[in-house]
Order: C-alpha cells, then structure tokens, then sequence
C-alpha cells in the first residue's frame, strides 16, 4: 500500500472517542465443551443478554486463537509465547460513555454471572480509566461486524506486560506516545487501538465455577488491537516501515510480554448506545436475516412480536 493511499483513505477513528472508559474481559472456555460449542453459545445466547444491560455504548465480541508465536518479530528480552494457563479464546470489549455509565451496566450484571458457568471456567475483566481507551486509526468503513464480516482483514489483539522494573506512568508514556503513536503513522496499518488497563479488581466475587481473580504478577497492564488489510501489508510493515523500527528500538526496556492472540471473528451487540440485529436477534439469525435480504424481519411489528417495544 502507498502512503498516498494511506492519505487518502477514511479515517473513522472519531466514531470511538464517545466511549470515554472500557471494561475489557478476557474469557476461558470451560472444559466439558468444544471450541464451536463456547463461539455459538456466546454469540447467540450470553451475548443478546449482556446486550440488554443498561449503560453501554459499545460491546464487541472477539473470538481468538491461541497465542503461539511466530506472527510478531521476535524482541530479544521480550517474551512472546503465552503458557497454556495463559491462553484465552475471547475477548469482551464494552465501552461508556462515563464511569458512572459503567457502574450502572455493573450494577445490572449479576443476569450474567448466572450464566457465566455455562461456557467459562474463567472471566478477567480491567478497567480503563478516562482518555485511556484510544484508537489511533481506523480504516475499517464497518464499524459492527457480525461474524466472518471482515474475513479478509488481520487482526492481532495484543496483550502486554510492562518489565517488573518500569512504573506504570512510564511504561503508560511509551507504549501511548513513543510506540502507538508512532506506528500508527504506518501507511500499512488500518486500525490501532490502545487500551491502558487499571489492576484488575480481586474484590469482584467469582461466579459458580468462573474465577474473577487474577495474581497481581499475572495483571496486563495493555492491550493492543491492531489490523492489516491482508497479510501482505502486515509483512510490509514488519519489513519495511521506519515507523515500525523507530517505535522498536527501546521497546525491550519497557516491556517484559507481548501476546498476539489472532482474531477469528469479530460480533458487535451495542453500537452508539443502541443494541445492533445482534444484539436483538443473535448473531447467527441476524446473519441469516442480511445473507438473505429478509427486510420484513426488520419492520416495527414482527421486532415487536420478537422482543418488543422496549427492546426496540
């Protein structure tokens, strides 16, 4: 890609900056179930739950593979190949538009934990507080794709662990301004989010057979979700972008983990406040509904008859 297609693409990064603060949760499947019976379950019976919670702004569902190396360069003094204890299958990612926003939707949450026994052995939620939710660049015109919707596109979540050594305010200094800021210039990337996560609250009580807890050496303090439109440009970058190298040459004196968990697919519940066909429907009939072009399905009385006004 060229940098003069780089500026000349759309930037729709703007479309985030309402959701001033995140709760960001990692999600272990649990023993007993496959791998599609934990992707169906979540999006088309937890997911329209959760959807119906007050406060949020934003809710995604990332659906990710296991952390095995090999996609990132390799950092010397970087470790970059998760244990089998610290390999996740999803991420949750809600946004609010305030604090107060989020204490509403954690009020409301209990539903969830009743149900959180039915595909997770294990739920980490971190909090970010106030501008530390940041998306860089986005040029990704969908904005809540449901499913295989951006089949096409890379997409790494990142999770990362500052070195024992390096307080939070510093590592917080370069991971926002010396490392993202600086890669995002890259005509090659097309969406980079940073999110600078608070301790992860052990007070929060486990549901039936979910740990909530998590030991204070185990805590990310980062998460990065980054996306190239194909794997080609993720190469490039690696190779060939000055960003890229700039942002790498002190990287090692401030991170001590950087996990890349590749994305297998991505569902959207909430979008600007509003539950999305998802949200409503499911993930699964909700596709349904666009692949074959069922308009009546989305007329005012059959969404009345299917969830109702409220819902609506």
């Amino acid at each position: 890609m060229s940098s003069e297609a780089a500026n000349t693409r759309v930037d729709f990064s703007a479309r985030d900056q309402e959701g001033e603060v995140a709760f960001y949760v990692l999600l272990w499947k649990r023993k007993g179930i496959t791998l599609e019976m934990f992707d169906d379950y979540w999006r088309d019976v937890h997911g329209p739950v959760c959807a119906r919670l007050p406060g949020q702004y934003q809710y995604w569902q990332y659906h990710v593979a296991h952390n095995e190396g090999g996609i990132w360069p390799e950092t010397d003094g970087i470790n970059s190949v998760s244990t089998p204890e610290e390999q996740f299958d999803g991420i949750a990612e809600l946004t609010f538009k305030s604090a107060e926003d989020r204490n509403i939707w954690f009020k409301a949450a209990a539903i969830l934990m009743d149900d959180e026994h039915n595909i997770f052995s294990k739920a980490i939620g971190y909090n970010t507080n106030p501008g530390n939710s940041i998306t860089y660049c986005d040029g990704i015109v969908n904005g809540q794709p449901n499913g295989k919707a951006l089949a096409s596109l890379t997409k790494l979540l990142v999770m990362i662990r500052k070195k024992d050594d390096v307080s939070v305010e510093d590592f917080r200094k370069f991971l926002s301004k010396d490392y993202a800021a600086e890669i995002a210039k890259s005509p090659y990337i097309l969406k980079l989010r940073l999110h600078l996560f608070e301790e992860v609250d052990n007070t929060r009580p486990p549901a039936a057979g979910v740990a909530h807890g998590e030991d204070a050496e185990l805590n990310y303090q980062a998460a990065i979700e980054i996306c190239f439109e194909d794997k080609l440009n993720m190469e490039n970058f690696f190779k060939y972008c000055p960003s890229y190298s700039n942002a790498c040459q002190d990287q090692a004196k401030y991170i001590k983990d950087f996990y890349t968990f590749p994305n297998r697919s991505t569902y959207t519940f909430v979008y600007d406040g509003q539950m999305t066909l998802s949200g409503k429907r499911s993930s699964t009939v909700a596709g349904l509904i666009s692949s074959i072009g069922a308009i009546n399905q989305l007329e005012e009385d059959v969404m009345d008859l299917m969830i109702g006004k409220a819902g609506r």
